[in-house]
């Protein structure tokens, strides 16, 4: 029911993560490389403000952009008194959702904690049974937690939603479907005056202040590596993208990066939007996650021309047989092409690399270290091959017992109670965990500290912030590899 005739609110918290369990590159390194904005979150609020049928209010907290303390998280419950905490948790940052949640019983034991995202996804029944935990949902939330928010203020009873979980009569009761938006362009464009636009940047980017922009959802890969909860890819309109675009130029933004899982599922794609960019004069830079096999000389150069700057390559390895191994679905062929394309028509390019692959040598790893090389990237990242929960890599591993035991859900059941000093296990098939770490800091510092490299990279500065935030970054590397070594 509605409390004092007032409007439902809810405090949507992206936890801190000063708990977070990273793997694939020091914490010190990735700090000094920006954060993105919690942008799952802002669709949530915006969806409920615009579609619930009661009056709610809705408000966002980043505890990791504001460098928030637990105090301060405190203080800011007590000061809004929601009704609701929605907590988004990925099974990295699970332990700071859990830790927003105790707090928020701390100030108010009747406030309801609601938990969503990839970790309630793979382990719904361990998530629910947590201390201070009362919901979860599965899948896509907006239309999830609309129905949930309206059977809440009309107090009854939860029925038949769809990914929901809850306890009734002191039960957990879970409905474990995993509904996803059908129609993107039913969904409100995101209200960005929900976040501070100005705490968010990237090193990478030729402006100080960056948006995302979530073009499309799902992917239909095989990547071994990777869990993506839904293989139907679904697209929003370019007239809807335009008009975020539009909003996102006014308000004084100037770069933009595409946060899709696929955001080039064809040449084509990149092309009709690049078409449409140029008509509508948006002058916005950006910049997005590519794969090589979906590239081709049209679409570079009209993306080119309507402000593209950089594509995010996941090329993984050098050789055919591992990319085979992972079902990259790529070849050496079409990296080499894919990277010689972009550079040629003056757009940055950037590798993700992975060491520790199935089957992966020392020799073979080097052999990595040296494709990165000739294929004359712009930026490069390397981390270590981590099997993480509802991926075919992870199934695999503990089939052939290189992962000993189901130690992700181990730390599903009592993540605090494993966390310190928890290590998630890295593909040690044939080097140990310490020494695929020491070799990707060497692949990493390598590649970072060549004198040509660095000239070329300072060059390219084109304002003192972005100066001082590369050479941060670069001292932070420079640190990390000796103790590395």
């Amino acid at each position: 029911m509605l409390r004092e005739n007032r409007p439902y609110k809810i405090l949507f918290v992206n936890p801190s993560a000063r708990h977070s369990i990273r793997m694939e590159l020091a914490n010190d390194i990735i700090e000094e490389y920006g954060t993105y904005p919690p942008l799952g979150l802002v669709y949530l609020a915006s969806f409920l403000k615009l579609k619930c049928r009661y009056p709610m209010e809705g408000k966002i907290v980043d505890c990791i952009a504001e460098k928030m303390s637990d105090e301060a998280l405190e203080n800011t419950i007590r000061a809004y008194s929601p009704d609701m905490l929605a907590v988004t948790t990925y099974t990295p940052n699970f332990v700071d959702s859990l830790i927003a949640c105790d707090i928020a019983k701390k100030v108010n034991p009747g406030i309801k904690t609601f938990l969503g995202g990839h970790h309630t996804d793979s382990y719904p029944e361990e998530t629910l049974s947590l201390p201070n935990v009362d919901m979860i949902c599965r899948g896509e939330g907006e239309e999830t937690m609309l129905k949930v928010i309206e059977t809440i203020i009309e107090g009854k009873d939860f029925s038949n939603i769809p990914g929901f979980g809850y306890f009734k009569d002191g039960k957990p009761v879970i409905d474990m479907s995993l509904p996803f938006i059908t129609d993107l362009d039913t969904l409100p464009l995101p209200d960005r005056s929900l976040i501070n636009s100005n705490l968010y940047q990237s090193v990478l980017g030729s402006e100080r202040i960056s948006a995302t922009v979530i073009s499309s959802r799902g992917c239909p890969n095989l990547c071994t590596y990777c869990y993506s909860p839904s293989k139907k890819y679904r697209a929003r309109s370019n007239s809807s993208i335009i008009s975020e675009l539009k909003e996102i130029e006014e308000s004084g933004i100037k770069e933009v990066y595409f946060f899709d899982d696929l955001f080039c599922l064809t040449p084509q794609r990149v092309i009709d939007l690049s078409k449409a960019i140029l008509e509508e004069k948006i002058t916005l830079r950006w910049s997005f996650r590519g794969r090589v096999n979906a590239v081709s000389e049209e679409m570079m150069i009209i993306a080119k021309k309507a402000g593209c700057e950089r594509i995010h390559y996941g090329i993984e390895t050098s050789d055919d047989r591992r990319l085979k191994i992972i079902k990259k679905n790529i070849t050496v062929d079409k990296i080499k092409k894919a990277v010689a394309m972009t550079r040629k028509h003056g757009i940055i390019a950037i590798g993700n690399f992975m060491i520790g692959l199935p089957g992966e040598t020392r020799e073979e790893i080097y052999t990595t270290f040296r494709f990165m090389k000739e294929l004359k990237l712009d930026y490069v990242e390397v981390g270590v091959l981590t099997p993480y929960p509802n991926t075919e890599l992870y199934r695999d591993g503990l089939e052939k017992g290189i992962i000993k035991s189901d130690y992700w859900k181990t730390f599903a059941e009592d993540p605090k109670g494993v966390y310190p000093g928890f290590r998630p296990q890295v593909w040690t098939e044939h080097l140990s965990q310490e020494e695929l770490f020491k070799l990707a800091h060497k692949g990493f510092s390598h590649f970072y500290m060549r004198p040509a490299h660095v000239l070329k990279t300072f060059m390219k500065v084109r304002s003192p912030k972005e100066f001082l935030t590369m050479a941060r970054g670069g001292f932070a590397l420079l640190f990390s590899t000796i103790k590395g070594d």
